[in-house]
């Protein structure tokens, strides 16, 4: 798969992630939200995916976040806990055991449960 294909469909991905913490209202739901993701090349040629998470709330905010991907036809998931003060940000990054130079295919997933 060619990276401007590669790059469409995350960026669309990425628009739903977006859309999808528009939708929470309300004072007792869940206010996490995933803001953006990005992928591309480590330093050391490895493949990372990256995850960032808001809380604009006026509470603290704790949740597990699940990156589920198809990576070259394999399927995996990786786990990270968050927890985010009132109106904070955090970014964390996933690094896979894949050279970017092999990737063909790359879709990542990002779920969020709140505790």
């Amino acid at each position: 798969m060619k990276r401007r294909t590669l790059l469409g469909r995350t960026a669309a991905a990425g628009a739903a992630f977006a859309l999808a913490g528009c939708l929470r209202r309300g004072g007792d739901e869940n206010v996490l939200q995933v803001s953006s993701t990005d992928f591309g090349e480590t330093e050391d040629g490895h493949l990372y995916f990256d995850a960032t998470i808001s809380n604009p709330s006026d509470r603290e905010a704790s949740g597990t976040v699940y990156v589920n991907s198809e990576l070259n036809g394999n399927a995996s998931t990786k786990v990270r806990q968050v927890d985010l003060g009132p109106h904070s940000t955090t970014t964390f990054r996933i690094t896979y055991d894949v050279a970017f130079a092999n990737v063909s295919d790359f879709t990542p997933n990002v779920d969020l449960t709140e505790d």
